[in-house]
């Protein structure tokens, strides 16, 4: 046992330096694995990190939590499936939502054409409709979790032009026969014809969270004073947000103050001014402040760019001199708004009389921005009212908050600032207008050349015809509607944000799955959850006793190697001196003079040794005193 002691401590002696690296590393290692298992998934998939989301979902599908929603759009549907790991209990969060990836990195989602609203005549057919995604959504989540899933079908823009009771008949088709083929969660309410005040709100929540303004742990800068009535708190300032569609353009933007909203208020009679205000807690607490938001939104019909180009074209034709007396059944007008040499044709019917007009582009940038200001600023307004309301008359009366705020630009914005310009991202007036103008005095035969060797890949024939009057519309709406400053240097056009798509979906499912965190924080508690601000929490203290106990062990492996480094120069000092003192008392005997003795001995031994060497018969003592 002695010698086995012995050994080990030669053994330990040899490698301390190696057996502390490796103590460390495997203390290290122990540490990572722990901070692996005590946190939960969602901290490995961080909003501000554009990689941390990981795609292999394989690997951790069954802690995670799944949700459908359906975009039954008018010109098609669209079903995305979303996912998200166990919240992590910190009421200042809110769940990490993102969509589903497949094992290459792209989205998991399905399309159907055309839109739900082609159920009409026939809303029995409504659910055969919808069933195709649905059964992609039930093959890409795991079976056992079907039952916990909520399913989620939203209607916009083409539903919306149905009568109420059609409408009512599509839904209640959806609501008696999915249940019966599926097994997601699927309430009621779960399915509805969305507003579109409701579409922008959901938009300007997926902006938001997709830039983590909503998530409260720490708090980063820069910080406003928000005041909602009675409420003062600071808080992330938020994005606002400017979208243009086909058929119609929103905004909305955060109310921070009550002298803002004071002033956005005697803009409008009371009824207008409800209808544009929304207020809304994103938090799964009634009293959470934090995540309680004042919004304006309201949305412009008749101002998205297919259908500004209708109006502007019916302004062209009213503005024609032989228009009036309708002496030519087919005209020609010249068209500003048009590049060079290239043409469109419109079909007009007056009085039951069919009128054809051939536009010839003349490709006048700065006169095609003109014609738009005159519209939307003298006597072309009145064509734009519709149903007593005149959304140019609205626009103007908007104070958007350009001086304490930075705005996206959705849709059209980016398709137009991006297809052909390749201009997506921060705004510049300057640049734009001459992109704009470069491009609409370039000859159409030119277009279609650089078109044909895939010089616009993002581009069709219909963004090639109509980019330069979308160009002068989306300028003329921020800067003559919006009155946006021409050097404003907060505006970005965007379709992404973190490599995830901006939908108004996601924004959907946020406000909609805002109470789910509450069963983590019952499991957590194991006590009913109270409403209340919780201002720290178990799983934030859990951070600062890892870091602690580790930064603890990292001190104590420190300390041992300052500990054995002394100790080792200590050891070395007094070999070196018991070294210095034998070599002046003794010296080792020559193999030449000593065949058989490698000893060391003294010069009166050494002299004695040799001569008794030099005499065989005298007895030399190898005894040691």
């Amino acid at each position: 046992l002695a010698e086995l002691l012995k050994l080990f401590q030669r053994f330990i002696a040899a490698n301390i330096k190696v057996l502390i690296i490796l103590g460390t590393i495997i203390l290290l290692f122990c540490y990572l694995k722990s901070i692996q298992n005590n946190l939960s998934v969602e901290q490995n998939w961080s909003l501000t990190n554009e990689n941390s989301f990981d795609d292999s979902l394989h690997r951790i599908r069954t802690n995670l939590q799944y949700a459908v929603i359906i975009d039954a759009g008018s010109s098609g549907s669209r079903v995305y499936i979303y996912v998200w790991p166990p919240h992590s209990g910190d009421t200042r969060q809110l769940l990490k939502i993102r969509l589903l990836h497949d094992q290459l990195g792209k989205d998991v989602y399905h399309s159907i054409t055309p839109g739900l609203s082609s159920c009409a005549n026939r809303p029995e057919n409504a659910s055969d409709y919808i069933s195709p995604l649905l059964r992609f959504a039930s093959e890409n989540i795991p079976k056992a979790k079907h039952k916990e899933t909520p399913l989620y079908i939203l209607a916009t823009a083409g539903m919306r032009l149905l009568e109420k009771t059609v409408q009512d008949s599509i839904m209640d088709d959806l609501r008696k026969d999915i249940p019966v083929d599926f097994h997601f969660q699927f309430a009621p309410n779960n399915v509805q014809v969305i507003t579109g005040k409701e579409e922008g709100i959901y938009s300007w929540i997926s902006i938001n969270y997709l830039k983590d303004r909503f998530d409260h742990t720490f708090n980063k800068a820069p910080l406003i004073e928000v005041e909602n009535d009675k409420t003062r708190l600071k808080r992330m300032n938020t994005i606002s947000m400017i979208e243009m569609g086909g058929a119609s353009t929103q905004i909305a933007f955060e109310i921070t103050t009550n002298e803002q909203y004071n002033q956005l208020k005697s803009a409008f009679n009371d009824e207008s001014f409800k209808s544009m205000v929304s207020e809304f807690n994103l938090g799964c607490s009634e009293h959470d402040t934090n995540h309680q938001y004042r919004l304006f939104v309201t949305t412009f019909l008749t101002l998205g760019a297919n259908s500004a180009r209708k109006k502007y074209v019916e302004y062209l034709i009213n503005q024609n001199p032989l228009n009036s007396s309708l002496q030519l059944r087919e005209t020609m007008l010249y068209d500003p708004c048009l590049s060079i040499d290239s043409s469109d044709t419109i079909n007009v019917t007056n009085s039951g009389t069919q009128f054809l007009y051939h536009l010839q582009g003349s490709g006048d940038y700065q006169q095609c921005q003109q014609k738009l200001s005159q519209i939307i600023t003298q006597d072309g307004v009145r064509q734009w009212c519709n149903n007593g309301t005149c959304p140019f008359v609205d626009l103007k009366r908007i104070a958007v908050p350009f001086d304490e705020s930075e705005f996206y630009g959705l849709s059209e914005f980016w398709y137009t600032m991006n297809d052909i310009f390749a201009m997506g991202g921060p705004y510049s007036n300057l640049k734009f207008d001459e992109a704009s103008s470069k491009y609409c005095s370039t000859s159409w035969l030119v277009t279609q050349d650089r078109f044909k060797r895939k010089l616009y890949p993002n581009a069709d024939f219909k963004r090639l015809l109509y980019q330069c009057f979308k160009s002068a519309w989306i300028s003329i709406i921020l800067h003559d509607g919006f009155h946006m400053p021409k050097k404003y240097e907060h505006f970005t056009s965007i379709s992404t944000l973190n490599n995830e798509p901006v939908q108004w979906t996601l924004g959907a499912l946020i406000f909609r799955t805002r109470f789910f965190p509450l069963r983590t924080l019952d499991n957590q508690h194991g006590v009913e959850v109270h409403h209340h601000a919780v201002g720290n929490n178990w799983a934030g203290n859990n951070y600062y006793v890892q870091y602690f106990l580790f930064a603890f062990c990292m001190f104590a492996v420190i300390i041992s190697i300052v500990i054995y480094l002394k100790r080792l120069h200590k050891m070395t000092n007094e070999n070196g001196a018991g070294i210095t003192k034998a070599t002046a008392m003794y010296h080792c005997v020559n193999s030449d003079e000593v065949e058989s003795y490698p000893l060391c001995l003294s010069n009166d031994e050494k002299d004695r040794t040799i001569g008794e060497r030099k005499n065989p018969n005298v007895f030399i003592d190898m005894s040691f005193t």
